[in-house]
């Protein structure tokens, strides 16, 4: 069992904050899938904070240098899929 994430207090958040319901408003074109996922399927909108909370724990288990590598690879992967985007909408234009 996974110790519970705690943030010192000198951040000014609470886990809390972070994990917390999606703001609606943020993105209204999901409004209609999570009202659908609220009423039908909760468990699945409990199992992605789960997600989330998974994957902090797993970077925490890395080395700082794993950590910095995933993450620049992180990076590279998505300037690589910036600039195939900003190509198909060159040729698409």
């Amino acid at each position: 069992m996974r110790s519970p994430i705690v943030l010192p207090a000198e951040l000014g958040v609470t886990v809390e904050d972070i994990f917390r319901p999606v703001d609606r408003s943020a993105v209204p074109e999901l409004v209609d899938l999570l009202d659908h996922l609220a009423t039908h399927d909760p468990d699945l909108l409990a199992a992605i904070a789960d997600v989330d909370r998974s994957l902090i724990w797993s970077a925490l288990d890395e080395l700082p240098l794993q950590r910095l590598n995933r993450c620049s690879a992180n990076a590279r992967g998505l300037a690589g899929l910036r600039e195939a985007f900003e190509r198909a909408r060159e040729t698409s234009a």
